[in-house]
C-alpha cells in the first residue's frame, strides 16, 4: 500500500467530530459511481472507524505537529482506490504511532473501531509516509455471492 499515489478520490477533512459523516458521504457517493453498491455500507462502516480514530490519534499529536511537513494542524485526509476487484480505503493523520488491535471488553465504552475493521476488511495494515504522520489502510473485498436457492429447514438438500 506505500506505493499507490491517489488524488482523484482524496478528501480533506477538519479534525472535527462531524468528519465521519462527511467521509461516509464521500465514500457513498465515489461507490455509486464506481457501481460498487454492493460495497457501500460496509466501507462506510470502516471510513467512519478510521476517520474517527485518525481524529483521536490527530489531537493527541497536535504538540508534535511542528515536525510533520505538509500538515495543517486541524487536518487529516482519506482516499479511496480500487485495487484488484478490492476497494481500499486509507486515512492519515499527523501522529506517527501505530494502531493497536485489541479486543475490548464487553463493558468497555470504546475501543472497538479497529476491531470493526479487522472483522470486515480482507486486509488491513499502516505505514508511516517520508512526509510526516500515518496512513491507516483497509482493503475492502466483494461479499460472497449467496447461493441461488438458500437452503430452507425441512427441504431435502440431498
Amino acid at each position: 500500500m506505500t506505493g499507490v499515489t491517489v488524488r482523484e478520490h482524496h478528501l480533506e477533512l477538519s479534525a472535527f467530530p462531524t468528519s465521519p459523516y462527511y467521509a461516509r458521504v464521500h465514500v457513498h457517493r465515489v461507490l455509486e459511481g464506481w457501481r460498487r453498491e454492493d460495497l457501500v455500507e460496509t466501507a462506510q462502516l470502516a471510513v467512519s472507524e478510521l476517520v474517527s480514530n485518525a481524529i483521536k490519534a490527530h489531537a493527541a499529536s497536535l504538540a508534535a505537529l511542528e515536525a510533520v511537513a505538509l500538515a495543517s494542524p486541524d487536518r487529516i485526509w482519506m482516499d479511496l482506490y480500487q485495487a484488484e476487484g478490492a476497494i481500499v480505503l486509507r486515512v492519515w493523520d499527523a501522529s506517527r504511532i501505530a494502531p493497536v488491535l485489541r479486543a475490548p471488553d464487553l463493558d468497555d465504552e470504546g475501543g472497538r473501531g479497529l476491531y470493526l475493521v479487522d472483522l470486515l476488511a480482507s486486509g488491513w495494515g499502516y505505514y508511516l509516509p517520508a512526509s510526516g504522520g500515518k496512513v491507516v489502510w483497509c482493503a475492502l473485498a466483494a461479499p460472497s455471492p449467496l447461493p441461488e436457492e438458500p437452503f430452507a429447514p425441512g427441504k431435502d438438500i440431498g
